[in-house]
């Protein structure tokens, strides 16, 4: 039995809609004793644009499926009758790595670290005899820092074809009832509690876009379904989706338009970047985002009742560059490769990527399933590709390619022709053009931005709605941090902490094996929950007041104010964040490296001689100044000892060496400090 995925996205016509207007599909999987007949929906990402001068909307729709091929199934209700057409995976992974929400991690100096070969007067090699002090810290130094309509004649046929992998065919009803029993008696098997929510869309006169994989072809093969109309909006139909959607379903929106775009009856949330474990993760000006990420998301989420967003991009449309992997491909290139080894030559020279979507182009020219059986296209491009390498790596015409038992010869690839030419129009239509098409819509519009949610299916009672709003301010989504090391004894082989910076939080030493400080655990997930609208800037409500805020703001459409004006906000009550940790001087006793022959007065286990130069501040070198007897307003070898804070042990003022001062606390912050980030699976709301 095929089963049914109704598509999460809905569209209603740009004039100002009823909350009836913005009903959206969803995904289904009726009860199966089969595992394997389960079809789950736990994942998608749409992208909308609609072009100001044309009018025409494009909308791409994305889901990830589980199931067996032979029951995938899947319907978009339209408002209009649409161009069919297949988009293209690499631009959702190319907004991922554009616009995700990222930390950027730089490192700072190491902090209280000092090299013990400072207390050697020289070392002792047992092969290499003896080497002065200088070399042996330099050389220390080096390394310490690292078809039929079913009879129904109620049952209208619109259009139908073949596009990319699937047959589709366009639809419309004039019974919900009548369309419900030709989708079923059709291969998309759906359950009863899908009625009513068709209905729905039945009785606005919407279409019906129904796709089915193509027979042979397997669930990789699916790829974003590309609509083409005139004028409509975008919406994210999550009713229908919870009837098959799993827990913390992840929802990626991409919205070009006039504007940053608003979600009308969804608030937005901040991510509260002191619960992310940020410590020892990243290498030096990498990106990344932090191990428990999607948890933190999703909490915060949870804070605004779960009925939120979090932007983690909205830069105007210029910014927002595809990096296509067609950017080295020419259709004239392709168009002169006659032989399957011409081909093999452009795949090792990266004029085509290998990937499952240039796979699907080349294969009905190609037909490599039929010339090379048991493999797969696409393991049959990589083999292509490997062999060319593997000629071209001084083999030259000598020798075979042997893969996956195959033996390919340069006579024998040679021997097979191709038809260059059709199959530079195919990769271009199919691949590079639609890119260009949605890079081209990108850059004219005035603003993109990307909204994501983390959601289950006891939070989809509504169907997100867009709107926009020009006078938000941009969102970046980076968010910078720096980390340095912290030697906690006084030593580079010791004990080592991280101090965690952020501009304008606070500086703290952490334990980077923690991953999140514990100060930092009970500190709320979400930095702030905020209303947004068409108008004016965003308003900060009270986490506790966010389930009467968003049932206030359930039925909000574009054009009227989401709010209810007899409403009032409760302010938000601020919280603290931890104060900052002062500069760590503690210096612990010495250990002797091995080798050493300690400088006079340097003994292993003991706390360092008197002969050392003072400390500045407690920061050094890393040739590691400690603090002396002589020092001015210093502390001697008899005086305390300093714990990672900075505090001393015996707190009496005719004691304390301690001389670093506390930084300010932080106070409640603006939005532009705490940058939300997404994504993605949340294993425990409440989670770190």
């Amino acid at each position: 039995m095929r089963h049914f995925l109704f598509a999460i996205l809905c569209m209603g016509a740009l004039q100002l809609p009823s909350l009836d207007a913005h009903a959206c599909g969803g995904c289904f999987s009726p009860p199966s004793p089969q595992v394997d007949q389960t079809v789950r929906q736990d994942a998608e990402r749409v992208l909308f644009v609609r072009d100001p001068v044309t009018k025409q909307s494009t909308v791409w729709v994305e889901v990830r499926y589980t199931g067996l091929a032979k029951d995938f199934g899947w319907v978009l209700p339209v408002p209009k009758l649409p161009k069919v057409g297949v988009g293209s995976v690499t631009v959702f992974d190319a907004f991922d790595q554009t616009m995700q929400a990222r930390i950027a991690v730089s490192y700072g100096a190491t902090e209280n670290c000092r090299n013990e070969s400072i207390g050697c007067a020289s070392f002792d090699y047992p092969d290499y005899g003896q080497w002065g002090y200088a070399d042996a810290s330099a050389a220390y130094d080096a390394t310490s820092d690292s078809d039929s309509d079913g009879g129904n004649a109620h049952v209208e046929i619109l259009s139908s074809g073949q596009t990319g992998p699937y047959n589709y065919v366009v639809v419309k009803g004039s019974d919900a009832t009548v369309l419900f029993k030709w989708l079923n008696d059709n291969g998309y098997a759906m359950p009863d509690k899908a009625k009513p929510i068709l209905q729905t869309h039945v009785d606005k006169g919407d279409l019906f876009v129904a796709v089915k994989l193509q027979n042979g072809q397997g669930v990789q093969a699916i790829r974003p379904i590309a609509l083409t109309m005139d004028d409509a909006e975008p919406c994210v139909p999550l009713r229908l989706t919870s009837i098959a959607a799993v827990d913390d379903m992840s929802v990626i929106v991409t919205v070009a338009g006039p504007g940053r775009a608003i979600v009308k009856n969804h608030l937005d949330v901040t991510v509260n970047p002191l619960r992310l474990a940020l410590a020892n993760s990243y290498s030096y000006g990498s990106y990344g985002v932090p191990s428990n990420y999607q948890q933190v998301v999703a909490a915060a989420i949870d804070e605004a009742s779960g009925h939120a967003f979090v932007t983690e991009y909205a830069q105007p449309g210029a910014s927002a560059v595809l990096q296509s992997p067609y950017q080295y491909f020419t259709w004239q290139a392709l168009a002169e490769a006659k032989t399957l080894y011409a081909l093999a030559q452009l795949l090792a020279q990266g004029v085509l990527p290998v990937n499952v979507e240039v796979a699907d182009a080349l294969e009905p020219k190609l037909q490599l399933a039929a010339q090379f059986p048991g493999v797969t296209p696409l393991q049959s491009l990589a083999n292509l590709r490997a062999c060319a390498q593997f000629w071209g790596g001084g083999m030259g015409g000598f020798g075979s390619c042997n893969l996956q038992n195959l033996s390919w010869t340069q006579d024998q690839l040679q021997a097979i022709a191709i038809d260059g030419v059709a199959l530079a129009d195919d990769v271009t239509s199919t691949l590079v053009a639609p890119i260009a098409d949605v890079q081209k819509q990108l850059t004219a519009s005035t603003t993109v931005t990307r909204l994501v949610m983390r959601v289950s299916p006891t939070e989809m009672d509504r169907d997100p709605v867009f709107a926009f709003n020009a006078s938000l301010p941009n969102v970046d989504p980076q968010f910078q941090v720096t980390l340095n090391d912290v030697c906690v004894d006084g030593w580079y082989s010791g004990t080592r902490g991280e101090r965690l910076t952020i501009a304008s939080l606070g500086s703290w030493v952490i334990d980077p094996n923690q991953g999140v400080d514990p100060r930092f655990k009970t500190l709320p997930a979400a930095w702030k929950v905020q209303v947004l609208d068409e108008t004016g800037g965003a308003k900060d409500i009270d986490p506790p007041q966010a389930p009467v805020v968003a049932a206030a703001i359930l039925g909000a459409k574009p054009g009227t104010p989401s709010l209810p004006a007899d409403l009032v906000l409760n302010a938000p009550k601020p919280w603290t964040v931890p104060a900052s940790d002062p500069t760590v001087t503690k210096v612990g006793v010495w250990h002797k490296p091995q080798y050493c022959i300690p400088k006079a007065g340097w003994k292993d286990g003991e706390l360092p001689g008197p002969d050392v130069e003072p400390a500045d501040a407690g920061v050094t070198d890393s040739n590691g100044t400690i603090p002396g007897v002589d020092a001015a307003g210093g502390w001697n070898d008899a005086g305390p000892l300093q714990d990672t804070a900075g505090a001393p042990t015996d707190t009496s003022s005719t004691k304390s060496g301690c001389t670093a001062g506390h930084a300010a606390n932080s106070a409640w912050l603006a939005l532009a400090f705490a940058v939300g980030f997404i994504l993605r699976r949340r294993v425990n709301p409440r989670g770190n």
